[in-house]
Parts: C-alpha cells; sequence; structure tokens
C-alpha cells in the first residue's frame, strides 16, 4: 500500500429508492443501495484522503431528467463523510448554448460540482453525438465556468475521442478507465497508438482505473494489465496520469485493495520514485479536481 493517503477519483453512490437508474435493475451485484458507509468499509487498508463522485446515469434518456438531484443525494453523502469533496454530474451538453442555465445553476448553488460526464458510450449513435456542433458547443462552454470534462468510451470508439479533443483546445479533459482499453481481446498495439496520439493534447489527463474490469472478471491476471498501465504512464507521464477505484463498478472484477496493490507492484517494476507516485495517486488529483488538499 502506498505510504501516504490517496485520492480517488471516481466513486459512485446511489440508492435507488431515491433516484432511478435503470441499468442496475435486476443486476445482483448493483440493483442495491451503495452509500459511503459502504465505500469505507470495502477500502479494507487502503488510505483515501478524498473523494470525487463520477455520475452514475448510463441511459442517459430514460434518466435525463434527474442530474440536479444526484448534486443533492451526493451533497447529503458528503454531510456523513466530508472527504467526499467533489462532484462531477450529467448534464445535457449535446443543447450546445442551451445547456448554459443548467451549468450556471450548477456553479453558482453546487460549489463541490467540478466539471460534467456525459457518457456517449452507449449512446444509439456515439459517433453523432460527439462530434456534433451543439455537442462540441456544449462542451467548450464549460471553460466558461471553470468546469472540466469527463470522457466515458469503450476501445472501440477511441477514433471518436481522437477526433473529438482536437475540438475541445481549453476545456481540462480526462479520459476515464484508460478509456476502456481492450484487455480481453488483447488489443495493446491499438491502445499504444490510441495514447500515443491523444497524450499529444496537453489538455487531456488519463485516469488510471478499472482495467481488472476489461479483463476476464473471474480469471485476469496482473500480467494481463501491465502493458497497458505501462503504455498509459510511458506516453502520459506520471504528471497527467491519476489513480481511481470505480467502486463499486469494480467490484465485478476485484475488489479496491487488490487494485492498489496490481498498481503498486507495477509501479515498483516500472522504477518509479515515491514522489512520482505520489503524483498519480493524490497530487495530480488534486491540480486537477481543484481540491485544495
Amino acid at each position: 500500500m502506498p505510504a501516504f493517503p490517496i485520492v480517488d477519483t471516481h466513486l459512485h453512490l446511489w440508492d435507488p429508492a431515491r433516484l432511478d437508474y435503470t441499468w442496475i435493475q435486476g443486476n445482483p451485484l448493483f440493483d442495491r443501495p451503495y452509500h459511503v458507509e459502504d465505500y469505507a468499509r470495502d477500502l479494507g487498508s487502503v488510505d483515501v484522503e478524498a473523494m470525487v463522485f463520477l455520475e452514475c446515469f448510463a441511459d442517459f434518456d430514460a434518466e435525463r431528467g434527474q442530474y440536479l438531484e444526484e448534486v443533492v443525494f451526493v451533497e447529503d453523502e458528503a454531510k456523513r463523510d466530508p472527504r467526499l469533496k467533489a462532484i462531477v454530474p450529467m448534464a445535457p451538453l449535446e443543447r450546445g448554448a442551451g445547456v448554459e442555465p443548467i451549468l450556471a445553476e450548477m456553479a453558482e448553488t453546487h460549489p463541490m460540482v467540478k466539471g460534467i460526464r456525459r457518457i456517449v458510450e452507449f449512446d444509439a449513435d456515439p459517433r453523432a453525438l460527439t462530434l456534433g456542433p451543439d455537442f462540441i458547443a456544449g462542451v467548450n462552454l464549460l471553460d466558461q465556468f471553470g468546469m472540466h470534462f469527463e470522457i466515458n468510451v469503450n476501445y472501440t470508439q477511441m477514433d471518436i475521442v481522437r477526433e473529438f479533443v482536437r475540438h475541445i483546445p481549453d476545456v481540462p479533459l480526462i479520459l476515464d478507465h484508460c478509456g476502456k482499453p481492450g484487455i480481453r481481446a488483447g488489443a495493446i498495439e491499438q491502445y499504444r497508438a490510441d495514447v500515443a496520439e491523444l497524450a499529444r493534447h496537453p489538455n487531456l489527463w488519463i485516469k488510471l482505473s478499472d482495467l481488472p474490469v476489461e479483463a476476464d472478471h473471474r480469471n485476469w491476471t496482473e500480467a494481463d494489465l501491465r502493458p497497458f498501465i505501462a503504455a498509459t504512464i510511458e506516453t502520459f507521464g506520471v504528471d497527467r496520469v491519476i489513480y481511481a477505484g470505480d467502486y463499486p463498478v469494480c467490484l465485478q472484477a476485484t475488489t479496491l485493495p487488490r487494485w492498489v496493490e496490481v498498481l503498486d507492484r507495477a509501479f515498483a517494476d516500472l522504477g518509479l520514485p515515491e514522489a512520482e507516485t505520489r503524483k498519480i495517486y493524490r497530487d495530480n488529483a488534486n491540480a486537477f479536481y481543484r481540491l485544495g488538499l
């Protein structure tokens, strides 16, 4: 385990009795409440200094009216665990200039909101949505409110991301879960090419998370993940890589302590000194999410 407290930049919390999440219905692992107390219990020996909440709506059309309600729900969670420092909600950025009142309300009324995530991975036409002029205008509008944008796609959609980032020169961007690389498919060469291209954009950071979920859930090994961890750090450098746990989604394939242990061993084998692992585990998150730690 790291010899210092870390920052977890990808925490999901939900309560089906309070908000509707269609994607969890009938799923034996997820169709139940997950609160900050559950997270604190499942951290085990991992010492976490601060957490960032990420929105939990996968089915945008079915759940789109609840993004402000979700912010309020998370603010209530933070009252019980003040380590919860930041919120990244959903917003309908494809409205272009029409999303401005929503962003203004979030910025003025909910100071924990630091950025926006609008999942495009599951959209009927991710390319048309992501590269549409209104969506690009909505993302660029985030700069006006000091917010960033989180990109959530899978590895088959990385060509869309390569084109998208060219249209967003000023807004800070972060690629969630390393772009969900094709670990099960053995697509390491594609991953190396994708991250090498994306790392050329200085406003784009990358979240080192969820790799076990993209591998064989039951049978993955550290050897399956190592090439993807190494490629991430070699291309983006230690200054733009940020640790995340992705609880409770990670529970499909790993525990939080096991994920941190995997990363610790990978970092050691890469020869990273503590000052550099501290950047990945804590300092970069503090800077990107403006946590004031």
